[in-house]
């Protein structure tokens, strides 16, 4: 008994040390891979969403009245539609969007 409640304790520190953290835990950020290449990691904040892309320009967004699933604009046609574990990213109004898909990154 004491060997298991010790190996599930090493278990633990081991997988501490490693890095393998929650993932996903609400509050953190989002990870989308898209169709045309584009990262994002997206961190959904009250009424808006903080967007960094590829991990370089970051645009604050805001969330946008719509009938399906929640919709964030920015001020220069940047769009992001949550559609379930889905997102639609567009940059601008004349640029075809993306379809991404969430990842998960080891913290």
């Amino acid at each position: 008994m004491m060997k298991a409640s010790l190996l599930g304790v090493s278990a633990a520190m081991l997988c501490l040390l490693a890095g393998c953290g929650p993932v996903g835990t609400p509050g953190g950020s989002s990870f989308y891979e898209c169709s045309q290449g584009t990262r994002l990691r997206v961190d959904y904040r009250g009424r808006g969403a903080l967007v960094r892309i590829n991990d370089r320009a970051t645009v604050t967004l805001r969330t946008t009245p719509s009938v399906g699933g929640a919709v964030y604009e920015g001020r220069h046609g940047e769009r992001l539609e949550r559609r379930g574990d889905m997102v639609v990213w567009n940059t601008a109004a004349r640029t075809a969007p993306e379809q991404c898909r969430r990842i998960i990154l080891p913290r």
